[in-house]
Parts: C-alpha cells; structure tokens; sequence
C-alpha cells in the first residue's frame, strides 16, 4: 500500500497523473470538487475548524441554506459561495442588531479571543490598547477633529 503523503492546497488543482506522486491530499479549505475531466482527487478535509464551524453556522442559521448542511460535511458552491455567504452573513447581521435594538449605523465589534488563557489575555489586552487609542483619536479635547465630542 503506497504512503499517505500529507500536502495542504486546493485539491481540485491535482489530477489523475499526479496521484503516482501524491497518492492522498488533507486540505483545509472546504471545496473538494472535480477537476475538468471529473476525476475527484483522493483527500480529507482536516481544518480549518473554525472554517468549518462558522460556515456550518451560518447554513443553520439562514433557513435558504440549511438544506447545505450533511451530516459530516457541507456542500458549498464553487462559483458563488462567497456572494451567496455574504448575502446569508448581511441576514444574519441584520437579525442580530434587530433582536439586539442596535441601530444600523451604530458600531459593533465582534471579538473572538481564542480558545487558551494566553490567547484571551493577549487579545484583550490589544482591545483595551486599541479602545484607549481610538478615544484618544476621536474624542475631544485630544482629537485633531473639530467635531469630536468630549469623552
């Protein structure tokens, strides 16, 4: 039996010939389709989790998309699955702020500190360093701005 090899890229760009070379392909971007000649190269998916998890929510999430989600995978369009994501996230979004009572102007920031204690202080530390920044900047009496109001 020929050694897996591990190599992470799109596995559409392998074809038929090359599987002398690299028998098996683990990839990290979920779009595993056919090349021209409809030859699907041998592979798994392996990650980017959180790739993974945030698609897969936002399927569940948007009632036009729930029919995507498999029970161990999800279909995705090669030609129009960032268009068709962006649509779904602006839903979401939308839903969010009104169930929220955020007005559609108002500022939002979305944080995701990580999943490890070091990964949660470092990233809030930088939140707090870039929160003081952005008062300083744009809140009177330190701003540039002539109609920053005061803090």
């Amino acid at each position: 039996m020929p050694q897996r090899h591990l190599f992470t890229r799109f596995v559409r760009d392998f074809k038929e010939f090359t599987l002398d070379k690299i028998d098996w392909c683990h990839y990290t971007v979920p779009l595993n389709t056919a090349n021209a000649n409809g030859f699907v190269f041998p592979s798994e998916y392996v990650g980017q989790y959180g790739v993974y998890e945030a698609v897969k929510h936002v399927y569940e999430s948007t009632p036009s998309m729930t029919h995507l989600v498999k029970e161990d995978s999800l279909m995705t369009n090669t030609r129009y699955f960032a268009a068709d994501m962006e649509k779904a996230v602006e839903g979401l979004r939308h839903k969010f702020r009104e169930s929220n009572n955020i007005s559609a102007n108002a500022h939002a920031i979305f944080i995701a500190p990580g999943n490890e204690k070091s990964e949660a202080e470092f990233c809030m530390e930088n939140l707090r360093k870039g929160v003081k920044e952005f008062l300083l900047k744009y809140s009177a009496p330190t701003s540039m701005s002539p109609k920053a109001l005061p803090l």
